[in-house]
């Protein structure tokens, strides 16, 4: 299951993974861009099982749509690619009050991944992936601010949003050590989708500067690929991978009380979402 899977790098790790024989499982907000995308995979690749959720990470509710018809049609999951990703120009809500660039990014990610990991338990050896970036060192891990309540920036929320994938990822390994399940982190680079030529701000002037450097989706994609499809990864977990490498992870915010601390209110959020 590939979120995002209708554009950019997602879109690519689609293409590539039905090209590999496996069974694609197409996350996305618009049905017919979905229908789009599996008939382009379809042709390119001769992949006759593809799949198509429809759901809105924007929506919580929708989330648990989505994981209750994955669980339904594919009782045993291989794979879990938590790809989607958005960055907000303002400070925006979703339906569940929460930042939207926080709960694309991260909250919804992190619930979906809660609902499937039955799933992924039934797999020989089930492998979740988190789409990651550098811009996560710029990000600050502030329990009082975790939603930009006390000041908004653009690239603040989003590499914030992209802190918390990565301290997720490295507690969710320890929390699965024992069990078949890997999670690790896969940071595509500068990537030329859609998303880097509709940036706004700050990150506009950033994009302006890296478009020179950009690489295709193609290429975006080929750690996650790597990641999903390589013996050579099947027990490491808890990792942070670039051009198919492990780098370490450099913040001062990720420590394994702020890992712990970040759990525990994601947890709670989620309490609530099902309290509501």
């Amino acid at each position: 299951m590939i979120t995002g899977a209708t554009d950019g790098v997602g879109k690519a790790t689609a293409h590539a993974l039905a090209r590999r024989g496996f069974t694609v499982v197409l996350a996305a907000r618009n049905l017919a861009k979905a229908e789009n995308t599996k008939r382009e995979i379809a042709a390119t690749s001769g992949a006759k099982d593809i799949d198509i959720v429809v759901g809105d990470l924007n929506s919580l509710k929708q989330v648990r749509e989505m994981a209750e018809t994955v669980r339904k049609r594919h009782p045993k999951l291989d794979l879990l690619i938590n790809n989607a990703g958005i960055m907000a120009p303002e400070r925006t809500l979703t339906e569940d009050g929460y930042e939207s660039c926080y709960q694309v990014n991260y909250l919804s990610h992190f619930l979906l991944t809660q609902l499937l990991l039955d799933a992924l338990k039934n797999s020989d050896q089930g492998r979740i992936i988190n789409l990651s970036s550098s811009v996560y060192s710029m990000g600050r891990f502030d329990p009082e601010n975790l939603q930009s309540e006390r000041r908004f920036s653009a690239i603040g929320a989003y590499a914030a949003s992209k802190l918390f994938v990565l301290m997720s990822t490295i507690e969710l390994a320890e929390r699965l050590r024992g069990t078949r399940i890997t999670v690790n982190a896969a940071h595509p680079g500068i990537v030329n989708t859609q998303m880097l030529k509709s940036a706004t701000g700050l990150f506009k002037l950033i994009a302006l500067l890296a478009t020179p450097f950009a690489v295709l989706p193609e290429k975006g994609a080929s750690t996650s690929v790597y990641l999903a499809t390589s013996p050579d990864v099947v027990a490491v977990s808890g990792r942070d991978f670039t051009d198919s490498k492990p780098k370490p992870v450099k913040s001062k915010f990720n420590t394994r009380k702020n890992r712990a601390l970040l759990w525990s209110l994601s947890m709670e959020s989620l309490q609530r979402f099902r309290n509501d």
